[in-house]
């Protein structure tokens, strides 16, 4: 592909990290691992339960599926201006209890504050759910919201 793209200066690259965030494009390691199933992430209607095709997983995928899902990938609004992370932080509620997991996050000059993806555990993930995380050793509060930002 890079040998055909060359007069067009085809290169490998990845997406801006603030326009991956805001398109809701969720990066593995990051955002999802081998922890999370993909009805936690989203991904359901990429997995066929009810096909005759079997796949690892599959039946505890079902099970899952009929139980519900204990925690979902959402979108989360902070009231904050910057934001500095390596690994993911602890999202609470107004007790101090740890309802979620901000696994990425970036400062969105279209929203002028910052906004990440996290795990959020049920039944917290409810649009405008509200969280507090604590930022470069300040406390920030914010929203969970759908997926994707833009």
């Amino acid at each position: 592909m890079f040998e055909i793209g060359k007069e067009f200066n085809v290169k490998p690259g990845c997406p801006n990290l603030i326009e991956r965030i805001e398109s809701g494009l969720l990066s593995y390691g990051n955002d999802f691992d081998n922890n999370d199933n993909p009805l936690e992430c989203g991904f359901d209607q990429y997995v066929s339960l009810d096909s005759e095709i079997n796949f690892l997983g599959k039946e505890k995928l079902k099970k899952i599926k009929l139980d519900g899902i204990k925690k979902k990938l959402m979108g989360v609004k902070l009231d904050a201006k910057e934001i500095s992370m390596s690994g993911s932080l602890d999202l609470k509620d107004d007790n101090g209890k740890i309802i979620g997991e901000l696994r990425s996050a970036c400062y969105s000059p279209h929203f002028e504050k910052v906004i990440g993806i996290a795990m959020m555990k049920k039944p917290h993930w409810e649009v405008s759910q509200s969280v507090k995380v604590e930022i470069n050793g300040n406390i920030c509060s914010g929203n969970v919201c759908d997926l994707p930002f833009i």
